[in-house]
């Protein structure tokens, strides 16, 4: 375990982002359920790698490379779990019909409604890497479904059932198996409470972790490559 040193990996949660992490000491994984992003950040001052799911670069006008190649990799149903990212004039919309129409206005498109409950989570962490540096340094977009088709093979290897699905939930805790080992990726899926994270939470939090350690390592690929910053200097890249 010991790529995983001083990484964490965060997905988003019921009251805010669940972040995992291995304990050395412990040699068990711990976790915790932060309020926000701010909160999470100053928690782990120390981390080399925190890669969590939230789009991070953003574009002006236009779908994101990020996006498109990263469907493409991952393929098959899970392809569509991948949400289009606003474009980042309308980080500050206050209403989803706010929102939908200054996206169309911009950029053509109108904005789901999937994608506008996330809009304040990408707020918040867009809000924080403009405004400190170091976060800047260790923070990595990554997403969970690109993260385990990397675990299943690669190119194309998206899992066939839904998340949250016992056969999907299976599926995804045998692959972190392969990476962790079952005992330990169980202990910590039964040590999270059902109000902290749903399961599935869980699951692809560790699997953010598993990316995290492969950027510490200097081994992940990302999409795109090389990685294009958006107009703020911030990576545009999905890293797996």
């Amino acid at each position: 375990m010991e790529r995983y040193a001083c990484c964490v990996g965060v997905d988003g949660a019921k009251g805010g982002w669940i972040a995992v992490w291995w304990e050395d000491q412990a040699q068990a994984f711990r976790h915790r359920l932060y309020a926000d992003a701010r909160t999470l950040i100053e928690a782990h001052r120390d981390a080399r790698v925190v890669a969590v799911d939230i789009p991070i670069g953003l574009s002006e006008r236009g779908g994101r490379a990020a996006d498109d190649e990263a469907r493409k990799f991952v393929g098959g149903k899970r392809a569509s779990s991948i949400f289009p990212t606003p474009v980042r004039g309308i980080l500050d919309a206050a209403s989803r019909q706010e929102a939908s129409d200054r996206h169309r206005e911009i950029d053509g498109r109108g904005f789901g409604a999937q994608s506008f409950a996330i809009l304040p989570k990408i707020r918040q962490w867009d809000e924080l890497l403009q405004a400190d540096a170091r976060a800047r340094q260790c923070v990595r977009e990554i997403h969970p479904e690109v993260s385990f088709a990397a675990l299943n093979g690669g190119l194309g290897q998206g899992l066939l059932d839904p998340k949250r699905s016992f056969a999907g939930a299976e599926a995804r805790v045998a692959l972190l198996a392969e990476a962790f080992g079952r005992d330990a990726v169980m202990a910590l899926v039964r040590s999270v409470r059902a109000r902290e994270a749903a399961t599935d939470d869980v699951l692809d939090a560790l699997a953010a972790l598993w990316s995290a350690g492969r950027i510490a390592a200097g081994c992940a690929g990302s999409l795109p490559s090389p990685v294009v910053p958006d107009a703020t200097g911030l990576p545009a890249a999905i890293w797996y």
